[in-house]
């Protein structure tokens, strides 16, 4: 029995020394600089979450890339920020999205529940420093313990489908083409009141201390960060906390350029529902954006005169 135990023990040891090294050297792969390298054009990237991953096409943007990604949360942001612009010195401008859903209580589970972590930590866990890992591990010690779990699985089936390498392509976000276009329907069925529901009170204390993060890691780096807020349909923007959400901006962040886009004017069929534009609107919202980026707009009031400016050849309906 003694003898059959020391082997039982043997056996678990030099599995868990063989899960620690293959571990180590997909970190290794993982953290290849070369994996991070944008194009020598890039001098711009927009961050954010789904809404302008849906509605800012970058193949229209001149010198600038997308990496918004759907669901994230500025915790994540934050790490993929850090190592873009470690990697990536020619980046000059850094346009984060910045809108009244990212100051929602609901924050607080894009950053620590177990799907959104089981979906951001495989993706940035590397990048992560130890200040990071050790708050999802407090306030989730059994997602990030399934996330590990989820990366070395599925790593370890790249190391055998790529012969000895992980998989060759790092997603950290991109534009992403919606073709839906639900928002009649959505008005019909009065949607919004389940929107304006799920919302929950108060703020993410977690969102908001990460996005000062971000602001200061910028300065640091004399990166110039640069908020903007995408499009949303008249219906959901009717429910919003403007003074709420006007005197946090002026308080923690009066001093970062605004670009204020939330009333550029599109019509139903431009929208995938209230607060995602389709390809359509992606298209018109993203030759508008391409002009500020150009153009180096960074005033509240010149934003607000170009977006008047524009004609509007369709009226939203909103009823």
């Amino acid at each position: 029995m003694k003898i059959f135990l020391l082997k039982c023990t043997a056996f678990i040891v030099l599995l868990l020394l063989v899960i620690v090294v293959i571990r180590a050297f997909i970190v290794q792969q993982k953290k290849n600089p070369e994996r991070y390298r944008l194009d020598a054009s890039i001098e711009n990237i927009v961050l954010g979450h789904s809404q302008p991953e849906c509605g800012l096409n970058d193949s229209l943007i001149a010198n600038t890339k997308n990496l918004s990604q759907g669901g994230e949360a500025y915790f994540y942001t934050f790490t993929k920020l850090k190592k873009l612009i470690e990697v990536n010195p020619n980046l000059k401008t850094v346009y984060l999205s910045f809108s009244n859903n990212q100051l929602e209580k609901k924050m607080d589970e894009w950053t620590f529940d177990a799907v959104f972590i089981n979906d951001k930590y495989p993706a940035y866990f590397f990048a992560m420093d130890f200040e990071e890992k050790k708050i999802l591990w407090k306030a989730n010690p059994k997602a990030v313990l399934q996330s590990e779990q989820l990366l070395l699985k599925n790593n370890m089936v790249d190391l055998v489908k790529y012969k000895g390498k992980i998989r060759p392509e790092t997603y950290w976000g991109d534009y992403l083409y919606l073709e839906r276009e639900k928002t009649d329907s959505l008005i019909r069925v009065n949607y919004i009141q389940t929107i304006v529901k799920e919302r929950g009170n108060g703020i993410s204390e977690i969102n908001l201390t990460y996005l000062k993060k971000i602001v200061q890691w910028c300065k640091d780096q004399n990166i110039q960060l640069i908020f903007y807020r995408t499009p949303v349909h008249t219906v959901l923007r009717e429910t919003y906390d403007k003074k709420a959400f006007d005197s946090i901006r002026k308080k923690h962040f009066s001093t970062i350029p605004y670009l204020d886009c939330i009333d550029f004017p599109l019509s139903n069929q431009e929208f995938g529902d209230f607060d995602h534009l389709n390809y359509k609107g992606a298209r018109k919202f993203s030759i508008f954006f391409n002009q500020l980026v150009q153009q180096k707009v960074t005033s509240e009031f010149e934003i607000k005169e170009k977006i008047l400016s524009e004609s509007q050849p369709e009226k939203i309906v909103s009823e």
